[in-house]
């Protein structure tokens, strides 16, 4: 069964939401290079229920995660070069390492 991970590129600080600080305009490229291993979301206020794991950029605002999923956090430029490759190293790392 694939690992169900999901990007958390914004999040609802209270009064407004946060996001990367440059957006990511093509977020469904982002998508389907990580569905080829594992369940992705991009959608963190809607599927934080059906996730295992939460991708975070290192610079994104604090926020509240109620369901206490694990997070990988993973620098920001990597998603702002687009660097999935290098996003996918860190995530398979962390995988490594919880299996270890």
């Amino acid at each position: 069964m694939k690992k169900r991970i999901c990007f958390v590129l914004a999040v609802d600080g209270g009064l407004a939401y946060s996001t990367l600080p440059i957006g990511l305009r093509n977020q469904e490229r982002l998508k389907e290079f990580f569905s080829k291993e594992y369940e992705v979301s991009l959608n963190y206020l809607r599927d934080k229920e059906q996730v295992d794991y939460l991708i975070v950029p290192r610079q994104l605002a604090p926020f509240i995660n109620e369901k206490k999923l694990p997070i990988i956090e993973v620098p920001s430029n990597l998603f702002v070069i687009k660097d999935y490759q290098g996003i996918k190293e860190i995530i398979d790392h962390y995988f490594e390492q919880e299996t270890n």
